[in-house]
């Protein structure tokens, strides 16, 4: 079976990064896309439902056996590798630190500066603190950096770890025309990415909030709290490293949940909470009021 006729019979399907694809997931009533589509190398076709859909109802509701998941033909489409990658060496490191601040920043990042003041209500010097970024349109940029990325204007988050150092950066759309509102950078081959961001506040004694993607740490922040935004939240089950890194750097801490105000969201919640606890870090769940998605739309309305 060919990888176009599976990602034809699912909705809203776009591209993430190479090899993989997120679209609305069939088994469930999706209000926004919540499966994760990858292509391995051996042909193989995984999928993963973020609200915790089993793989069978998945499958079932794209009207397919699991048999058509193997042997998928590519179609010259990048696939991942069936190994687990390392995550990004000094090289990229280093790599991502000068393409970051070869990009407007402050005065010289009047729209991103806007818009994160507005939609999240973080301040210009907020913004400087986290290393917040603009990317103003096309051009040269380094080869992970992916072509839905590069096409739009975008506000550029770094995704740093405990130690300040970023591994990995989300970019918002700003032109309202890219089918991805936030576009992640593309795995090199053999690494990956760090698949979450630490955004601390001005007080490192105040709460610690996990929350899913980048829009809410901003908008947490901006309320005077700590926060970790998670990128790929649907693979962290597979992924027992990030959910290590997350419980050793909250150790000891105040630590509240806040997944998305849906399904997948209160998913979210309950698969961090239970990390969290078989690590021994206290957490709590941090419950939006009825008729808010996120954290981020929450605020923008009080």
């Amino acid at each position: 079976m060919r990888m176009s006729a599976i990602l034809d019979r699912l909705e809203e399907w776009r591209d993430y990064q190479s090899g993989e694809w997120v679209a609305r997931c069939p088994a469930h009533d999706d209000g926004k896309p919540s499966l994760w589509i990858n292509l391995k190398t051996s042909g193989m076709v995984g999928l993963a439902c973020r609200a915790g859909c089993a793989f069978e109802d998945i499958v079932a509701g794209m009207g397919l056996l699991p048999r058509h998941l193997f042997n998928v033909d590519a179609e010259g489409l990048v696939a991942v590798a069936e190994a687990r990658p390392e995550p990004v060496s000094p090289f990229l490191t280093a790599g991502l630190r000068v393409w970051l601040d070869s990009l407007p920043a402050g005065e010289d990042a009047g729209p991103a500066v806007a818009y994160a003041q507005k939609r999240f209500g973080i301040s210009p010097a907020e913004q400087g603190r986290l290393g917040l970024r603009w990317w103003p349109g096309p051009q040269p940029c380094p080869e992970w950096v992916p072509a839905s990325f590069v096409r739009y204007p975008r506000l550029v988050v770094p995704m740093h770890d405990w130690a300040g150092v970023a591994r990995g950066a989300q970019g918002r759309d700003l032109s309202g025309r890219c089918p991805g509102r936030w576009i992640s950078l593309a795995n090199p081959e053999g690494f990956e990415w760090q698949r979450y961001g630490v955004f601390p506040g001005t007080d490192p004694a105040a709460p610690w909030v996990i929350t899913e993607g980048m829009s809410d740490p901003l908008a947490i922040v901006a309320d005077g709290y700590n926060a970790v935004g998670v990128r790929g939240a649907a693979l962290l089950n597979n992924d027992p490293s990030t959910l290590d890194a997350l419980a050793a750097g909250l150790a000891g801490r105040d630590v509240r949940v806040c997944g998305d105000n849906d399904r997948s969201g209160r998913e979210f919640t309950r698969t961090i909470l239970a990390a969290l606890h078989e690590r021994e870090v206290r957490a709590r769940r941090l419950t939006l009021p009825a008729g808010f998605k996120d954290y981020a739309v929450w605020r923008e309305t009080r």
